[in-house]
């Protein structure tokens, strides 16, 4: 089976989508949106990044991530890959969190430390297989039923993918993990430097290393290039910006260190699946 690669719905409170690959496939840009995602490996093997980190994501592993956190997945080798994705609104599960208002449904979801869940048993895997299965099977069925059956599976699958989570952080913690010291140390200088102009040579420089080295050391360590890098920590302070301020778009790419606004429109257009405006319009309708 083979649908559209790239998917992105922002203006949907819940989503859902069973997607499989023949051969290898990167994601084209970041990814971030006001959802949270449940993401569920099925077969194969993916590298994931979130926020500035990059997990090794095999068969039957969870990632999870919270609103506004920037992601992206990658292939290892070309190998074919099957997998589940979820994306929900806070706002989908209001009645249901509303009914328990001392229970936490969403904290967890955002956690550094719970983005990969990979030290869970196959009987495990499969229930939770199982219940995204069931949420899938209820797809297109507009009946109020069957939009409470949903909801209610979400709330418990969410409950169950918390406790799962403390039970790793018990054994622990998460694995799969890709670290490397320099590359965290460019990630750091990135985060403190976005808003000035940033090169390859440049940041090289400040580190020591040859553009050649730095530039297959970040594909490496990340999978992603080091101005992909650089245009997804623009992106989430320029969401930061449009969400926060009445500044006009020219003055929030300028401050994020986009040189031309045009670039800065056609890249941000390429990580949300909106335009700036777009973008703006849609924070002030969902926080009404």
């Amino acid at each position: 089976m083979m649908v559209s690669e790239y998917t992105y719905c922002p203006q949907t409170d819940f989503f859902i989508e069973r997607l499989d690959r023949n051969n290898g496939f990167d994601m084209p840009s970041f990814h971030i949106h006001h959802k949270f995602e449940i993401y569920y490996e099925i077969a194969g093997t993916r590298r994931y990044f979130i926020e500035d980190s990059a997990y090794i994501v095999n068969a039957g592993s969870v990632v999870l991530i919270g609103e506004n956190q920037i992601h992206k997945t990658a292939s290892l080798g070309d190998s074919p890959s099957s997998r589940i994705v979820l994306n929900f609104s806070r706002e989908y599960l209001e009645k249901v969190a509303s009914a328990f208002p001392e229970v936490d449904f969403f904290s967890f979801l955002t956690e550094e430390h719970n983005h990969l869940l990979s030290t869970i048993s196959v009987k495990q895997q499969n229930h939770i297989q199982n219940m995204l299965q069931r949420m899938l099977s209820l797809e297109g069925d507009t009946s109020k039923e069957s939009e409470a059956m949903r909801t209610m599976l979400l709330g418990t699958l969410l409950l169950e993918l918390k406790e799962l989570c403390r039970q790793q952080q018990e054994q622990g913690g998460e694995k799969g993990r890709v670290s490397n010291h320099i590359v965290d140390q460019i990630q750091a200088y990135i985060a403190q430097h976005y808003a000035e102009k940033l090169t390859l040579t440049g940041i090289a420089k400040q580190f020591y290393i040859s553009p050649y080295y730095l530039s297959r050391l970040f594909k490496k360590s990340t999978n992603l290039t080091l101005i992909e890098y650089i245009n997804g920590v623009r992106i989430k302070a320029a969401q930061n910006l449009i969400e926060k301020s009445g500044e006009s778009i020219t003055e929030v790419a300028g401050k994020t260190g986009f040189m031309a606004t045009a670039h800065f429109r056609r890249v941000f257009k390429d990580a949300t699946g909106l335009s700036p405006q777009q973008y703006r319009q849609y924070y002030k309708r969902v926080n009404k």
